[in-house]
This record gives structure tokens, sequence and C-alpha cells, in this order.
């Protein structure tokens, strides 16, 4: 998950990094997450894209582009993004509403604050979101991580296998296209040439990995213990963040 965080105030967003990373800790420790800092709204603005940040804090009060103003760009690059505003004072709740903000909190900010107004946000619906950006021929596409069921090396194209829209192909490397999913724990590299998405892995019959679509992955012998050891903490590591 990506998070910005904007305020003006280092040592604010300092705290409020430091806030996040606690929370996503006790809650989701086996979610990676990336919390980029901007200290203004034109910093901010200036590297946003669509669809680049989960979710994205903003201090009201900022300088030149105050938080509004930035949300309101926001808003027309992403209308789906959720927005938390903090800020010193309730005076400009409804203001912060109108662009469609999930929260407003008042600072200084509290753990108690951030777990309620993460509460309020499907947390499960924002994973869901998560992609990588792919080439395949001269389009570029988005690829959610939840359709991935494997991938696989073919000469010097990648073959993304979906749920949705069976194998894509991208001209990049093997070893380039698994640093784009190294910071997704749900992604095992069985051997040089394949990865599977765990949560698409249906069984495991005799020295196979049955995925979702009926394929079957092998597993290496001399692979299997270190294969069958990550594979049990991932389900272990996914059951009890369940309870």
């Amino acid at each position: 998950m990506k998070i910005a965080v904007i305020d003006d105030t280092e040592e604010d967003r300092a705290a409020i990094t430091g806030l996040l990373r606690q929370y996503f800790q006790e809650n989701y420790p086996f979610e990676p997450v990336i919390i980029e800092q901007f200290e203004s709204g034109e910093q901010f603005i200036h590297c946003f894209s669509e669809g680049s940040y989960e979710l994205i804090f903003v201090d009201y009060f900022l300088d030149q582009m105050n938080g509004l103003d930035t949300a309101r760009s926001i808003r027309q690059t992403d209308p789906s993004v959720f927005l938390i505003f903090i800020t010193v004072s309730r005076d400009y709740a409804i203001d912060c509403y109108k662009v469609h903000a999930s929260d407003y909190i008042v600072k200084p900010l509290t753990y108690k604050q951030l777990s309620e107004a993460l509460s309020l946000i499907n947390l499960t619906l924002l994973q869901s979101r998560q992609y990588i950006p792919v080439t395949c021929g001269r389009e570029q596409r988005r690829v959610l991580l939840n359709d991935i069921i494997y991938c696989d090396a073919s000469g010097h194209y990648v073959q993304i296998h979906t749920q949705s829209s069976s194998i894509l192909r991208s001209r990049i490397s093997f070893a380039d296209f698994v640093r784009k999913l190294e910071p997704y724990p749900q992604f095992l590299l069985c051997y040089r040439g394949c990865l599977v998405n765990m949560d698409q892995i249906i069984r495991i019959e005799n020295m196979d990995f049955l995925m979702n679509g009926g394929d079957h992955i092998p597993i290496r012998q001399k692979e299997h213990a270190r294969l069958m050891n990550d594979y049990y903490n991932y389900i272990f590591s996914i059951s009890r963040s369940c309870k």
C-alpha cells in the first residue's frame, strides 16, 4: 500500500508517518506499506498521477496551495483515492467533505484518532486495487495483483497468467519483472522463471501447486523444503491477520 503525507511541518510529517507505521504493523503486519512525505501541495501534485497512491493525508493549512486546493487538484486526476485531512481547526470540515474526504482529524494527531479514521475505510478494498504497470506491446496496462495467478519466462518475454485476461505478454527480463513484485508477500518464486501468487493456490498435489484455473506448477525437489516453509508461513500469517 502506498500512502502520501502532505504537511509543511517536518515534525508533523514524522509524527503522522510514525503512527501509520505503528498502525499497519499492529493490524496488517504482512501488508507492505510505502509512506512518502511531501512538504507542499505543489510538490505533491507535480509527481501525482491516477492510481499512484491508495491513501493521502493532507494538512489543510499549507503555504501557497492550501490543502483544499491540493485536494481539488487531486480529485481532478483521481476521483477515488482516499483523502484524510489533518488540521488545527474544525472550522473547515464541511469544505473538506465537499471534495469527498474520508475523514477530518484535528491536530495533534493521536493513535486513537488515526485508528478510528482508518477503521472507517475499507482497507481490504484498497488492497484489492493494488496493481503493477506492465507494457504489453505498445500498450501500457495496469495489472491488478489479485488478478495474477502466476508468471513465467518465455524467451525475452514474461507471460502473466491472469483470471480476467488469460495470458498477457510483456517484453521484460524476468529478473526485472520479479523486482516489481518483491514488495508483495503473496508472490513466491518457485524456480528460476516462475513466480506464483500464493493467494491463487488451490492445494498441493504430489509435487505440484494446483493453481486457480487448473494449471499445475511443479515444485523442484531440491527447493521443496524452502517452498513449503514459505507457503505455510504465508498461509499462517494470513489466517492470523484475519482473526
